[in-house]
């Protein structure tokens, strides 16, 4: 697709934001409406939270499968296909009438973000060559920042104003729009090379996780959920805690770190596009490690914890859209089994990342958050420096004529 005009990368990258931005919206807008939907189906609020394991878990698990879908089918299929299916299981949501039922329904919306996902990144990576693909990513990662620091606060208001079900149900509307436009028009996909004779389809899977480079970039991109993880699924009881900020400011937190990772994300995406992707992940990593360990060990006040916690945000950002324009070229002729790979990482990262916080929160409290972070962000650091060469696949340069 990288021969395709200038015009037709703007709408087809458009049109994939417009499924990022459905994807984390998706996912995010449990939170805010978690409480009501604990008093209005009866279960306690620990046990509604388990609605986003499920959509995590299943989501991870599909995901793994969902690679060699997109590699032979092609794109468009996969997007189009969890598009639906995502609307299918958000108006589910609005009208179930359990809490069991109401987890089935979030699972099949797992179900549906393991095809989108893989399927918008591996299409950005084959609609632009690997310079520009930082700067594009960021695009991608923005869209995915504004449904947090747009979308829901929108739809923690509306839930308010009437109930959790019609967040769901004006969710499942703008799902139903949003897929309209990508059947009508995003373009189809290339024709897709036939599988040579005697290979089956899920042997791509076994051809990714072989390659040591690209499964230690699976790996560390996996460590850099788990690190954002440990801390944030905590973040609003850490500083209601320790700041005493009032409950309805908390989601002032959310847009703060939203709106680091939308600057970081434009910034470092671009950067790395002149610099090397390679150098940006890694220093990035760095100053993650640093950052989120002094917002809970070396912030006597808030503002202090706030301006940490940003620039944590802000390098995060930049990580993550180099990280995914990287990965896109990890094995290029099964990108969408690696995409897949990779987000099924990131899904298994938010469910670790949660479970290392609630341990180390018990032994060590809310101070022991932050270096749990930055010991893994070092980690992600390091598994980085020392086995993904960026050179492997930048193209050389053309030699002078003599």
């Amino acid at each position: 697709m990288t021969s395709a005009s200038r015009s037709q990368r703007t709408l087809v990258l458009a049109l994939l934001c417009v499924a990022s931005f459905a994807v984390v919206f998706n996912n995010l807008i449990i939170t805010p409406i978690l409480p009501e939907i604990s008093d209005d189906l009866g279960v306690r609020v620990a046990v509604a939270g388990l609605l986003v394991t499920a959509y995590a878990v299943a989501g991870g698990v599909a995901a793994i499968f969902s690679g060699p879908f997109i590699d032979r089918l092609g794109r468009k299929p996969v997007v189009v296909s969890g598009m639906a299916i995502l609307t299918v299981a958000t108006v589910a949501s609005a009208f179930a009438p359990s809490y069991p039922l109401l987890m089935v329904a979030r699972s099949v919306a797992g179900l549906g973000v393991a095809c989108l996902t893989p399927a918008v990144f591996s299409a950005v990576g084959d609609l632009f060559s690997y310079e520009e693909r930082g700067k594009a990513m960021s695009w991608v990662v923005s869209a995915n920042t504004s449904a947090s620091i747009f979308g829901v606060p929108a739809g923690a208001f509306l839930s308010g104003m009437v109930s959790w079900r019609w967040t769901f149900g004006v969710l499942a509307v703008l799902l139903a729009v949003f897929t309209w436009l990508i059947v009508a028009r995003l373009p189809g996909d290339p024709p897709r090379p036939e599988r040579p004779a005697g290979t089956r389809m899920f042997d791509s899977l076994g051809v990714v996780l072989r390659d040591v480079p690209a499964a230690m970039a699976l790996f560390s991109n996996y460590l850099a959920t788990v690190y954002w993880f440990i801390f944030t699924v905590y973040m609003g009881a850490y500083f209601h805690d320790e700041f005493g900020l009032a409950k309805a400011a908390l989601g002032l937190m959310s847009a703060v770190m939203g709106l680091g990772v939308l600057f970081g994300s434009n910034i470092g995406g671009r950067l790395s596009d002149k610099v090397g992707k390679r150098p940006i992940i890694v220093w990035c990593s760095g100053i993650c490690a640093v950052f989120i360990s002094l917002v809970t060990t070396a912030s006597p006040v808030i503002g202090m914890a706030i301006g940490f916690l940003f620039t944590f945000s802000l390098f995060s950002g930049a990580r993550f859209a180099s990280a995914q324009a990287v990965t896109t070229e990890l094995v290029p002729e099964h990108r969408g089994t690696v995409m897949a790979l990779n987000a099924s990482g990131q899904q298994f990262g938010i469910v670790t990342g949660s479970l290392i916080g609630a341990g180390v929160l018990e032994v060590f409290g809310y101070r022991g958050l932050g270096p749990a972070s930055g010991a893994v962000a070092l980690l992600s650091l390091v598994t980085y420096a020392l086995y993904v060469d960026e050179k492997r696949f930048t193209p050389a340069p053309a030699p002078n004529p003599a």
